[in-house]
């Protein structure tokens, strides 16, 4: 990722939108953590990417939400705040883009991190980015990442910490709520979930199934507990 691939017209919207939500010092310290990561490991997660510029075929693209990865500095700070045994852990993105929740991952030590897209061309700059991840990191974290709908995909019985960082809406949501569901009765297991930047998407705090751990400023933290 080269400093001039960031200098485009999108970005400097961006960047203006977000001083006006959040404040200049604010909006300083997350671009500074996403641009730090990426020049760190010559990967390319920052450019935003709307979803009318992708060729998706799914049905469900009218649910989904423009590319914008997971903030570096809002990704640590959340994790810090809850118990995560990351070495035996699996964590799963929905709706993944170009990967930097999955690295950031591998950073805090998670055994499997995997990540679920529908979006070929997203899919195919994650793969891109992952390979050059590897070699810069040395990580021993294993990967894998999936072209597919989420609504479609099955869930792992070794998947128990899942993340999604406002990929797509209500209906999309409550889809892949039933494919948790499904998963947990077929193997139970104690599951997390992490549903940052919701923008008024209860479908996992109105959940009866769902027990809301902690409420934050970036979202909930909610687990699916088995029964002793």
């Amino acid at each position: 990722m080269a400093l001039l691939d960031l200098m485009n017209v999108r970005n400097f919207k961006m960047a203006l939108r977000n001083v006006a939500k959040r404040g200049l010092a604010t909006t300083l310290r997350y671009a500074l953590s996403d641009l730090v990561f990426d020049l760190k490991y010559q990967v390319d997660t920052i450019n935003t990417v709307m979803l009318d510029e992708l060729d998706i075929a799914s049905p469900n693209k009218a649910h989904g939400r423009y590319y914008e990865g997971t903030n570096v500095f809002i990704f640590k700070e959340v994790f810090s705040q809850i118990e995560v045994d990351a070495p035996n852990s699996c964590f799963v993105d929905f709706g993944s883009g170009k990967g930097k929740a999955l690295f950031l991952a591998a950073e805090m030590g998670f055994r499997k991190a995997i990540g679920v897209e529908f979006s070929r061309e997203l899919t195919d700059i994650c793969r891109r980015n992952l390979e050059i991840f590897k070699r810069k990191s040395g990580t021993k974290t294993e990967f894998e990442i999936i072209h597919m709908d989420a609504a479609a995909y099955p869930i792992p019985p070794e998947a128990n910490v899942l993340y999604f960082s406002n990929p797509f809406d209500e209906v999309l949501i409550a889809r892949v709520i039933e494919n948790i569901i499904r998963s947990f009765e077929e193997a139970p297991r104690d599951i997390l979930v992490l549903h940052l930047h919701p923008q008024g998407n209860t479908a996992f705090v109105a959940h009866p199934r769902f027990q809301l751990e902690r409420e934050m400023a970036y979202g909930y933290v909610l687990r699916l507990k088995r029964h002793e």
